[in-house]
């Protein structure tokens, strides 16, 4: 059994594509579909309903009745999940290959020192329909934990897989990108393994700035996001790494951010 983790807060325009995305998936195994539907103010709960009801023995749905925001919308999700393996795709995101799921389902049966997999994506700018991928650079194979403190964002959330064994569903830092702290420490708990094929995509919904500076000036708030994550994550392992420690004395980020934002700001 997978578990597919969807949370989903307006997106009225996008989620019958996200959740259509899972439908189309063809797998020998089953899975389910679980649905955290924030107290949307478009249409977007009714959506969900009316998927769930024709697809009831695939799709879960959470109702809360007041909203939650997403990262406490995000914790209950996860932990409703039931499958071996747990897959995200939020529902402004979709999955383009129907066999997806069952070509990380069957790398991970293959490989159980690896905890997690993902792979890339296209990148759409909604703004402009601008479309590029989303690592347009060869990334190996195999992700080590320094690949995921010092490299930029390079794992779409839409193409995550990783074992719900061993993974602690009850670290939630409310102040800490949820994906990166499940990245981080799916890399502490295995391998993570790079797919290099296109099986999502990720919708960029940007202002007037170019979809390549727009994702380059993220990298800011993404590396301050790492930091404040680093932080949390000693205090969650009871200091059993000191990566933030470490970093911070060789001031890695400071560098990184000079060498990388600074230059194009």
């Amino acid at each position: 059994m997978v578990s597919v983790d969807m949370i989903t807060y307006n997106h009225e325009p996008y989620i019958a594509q996200a959740i259509e995305g899972v439908l189309m998936q063809k797998t020998n195994f089953k899975f389910e579909l679980v649905i955290g539907e924030d107290c949307s103010t478009d249409r977007t709960r009714e959506i969900c309903i009316e998927y769930q009801k024709k697809y009831p023995e695939i799709i879960k749905l959470l109702l809360p009745e007041k909203n939650l925001g997403v990262v406490k919308n995000g914790d209950r999700t996860i932990k409703a999940c039931t499958g071996k393996y747990i897959a995200l795709c939020e529902g402004d995101d979709y999955w383009t290959d129907p066999l997806k799921l069952q070509k990380q389902v069957d790398f991970m049966e293959a490989n159980n020192d690896y905890s997690m997999c993902f792979h890339n994506a296209y990148v759409i700018n909604k703004r402009t329909n601008e479309k590029k991928l989303f690592n347009e650079k060869k990334i190996k194979s195999t992700i080590t934990p320094r690949d995921v403190i010092l490299k930029p964002w390079f794992t779409p959330t839409a193409s995550f897989l990783f074992r719900k064994e061993g993974y602690p569903l009850d670290a939630l830092w409310s102040d800490v990108n949820g994906d990166m702290q499940l990245l981080f420490i799916n890399s502490t708990l295995g391998k993570i393994h790079y797919m290099d094929e296109v099986m999502s995509v990720y919708n960029l919904f940007s202002s007037n700035t170019s979809l390549s500076n727009r994702l380059y000036l993220n990298y800011k708030t993404m590396y301050q996001k790492k930091i404040n994550l680093l932080n949390e994550f000693d205090k969650f392992t009871r200091n059993r790494y000191k990566i933030y420690t470490t970093v911070k004395r060789a001031g890695i980020y400071i560098r990184i951010l000079q060498k990388r934002l600074f230059t194009v700001m």
